[in-house]
């Protein structure tokens, strides 16, 4: 006996159990018997989207200025290039500097 799947194309026996109870395929089998078109299966089908989730996600109410962002990067920059030429010069005073240039980093984030 041959086993047809929810397009009325003959199925394999061992793939049988997966076509014949997947909801999915029920679904569209019972439409099928009602003499739905694809088009009238397509739009009963339900259409998730994020939109239909619970989750708030909440507004940003401050925007970063990038100008800005970009005037204290290039200065994190400087900073570090003097502080990796220092390295040569006197240890103490380019980690010093480096260490600087990394607090310089996390005002970089802040603005």
């Amino acid at each position: 006996m041959g086993v047809k799947d929810v397009y009325g194309k003959e199925a394999r026996e061992q793939n049988h159990m997966i076509l014949a109870h997947s909801p999915t395929s029920m679904l569209i089998e019972e439409l099928r018997k009602r003499k739905m078109s694809d088009r009238e299966i397509m739009d009963s089908k339900p259409n998730w989207s994020y939109k239909d989730t619970k989750v708030n996600i909440p507004k940003v109410k401050h925007h970063p200025d990038a100008y800005k962002h970009q005037v204290v990067s290039f200065i994190k920059s400087g900073v570090r290039i003097l502080g990796y030429s220092l390295l040569i010069v006197n240890l103490p005073i380019a980690v010093t500097t480096l260490i600087f240039s990394e607090v310089i980093g996390i005002i970089e984030e802040l603005v």
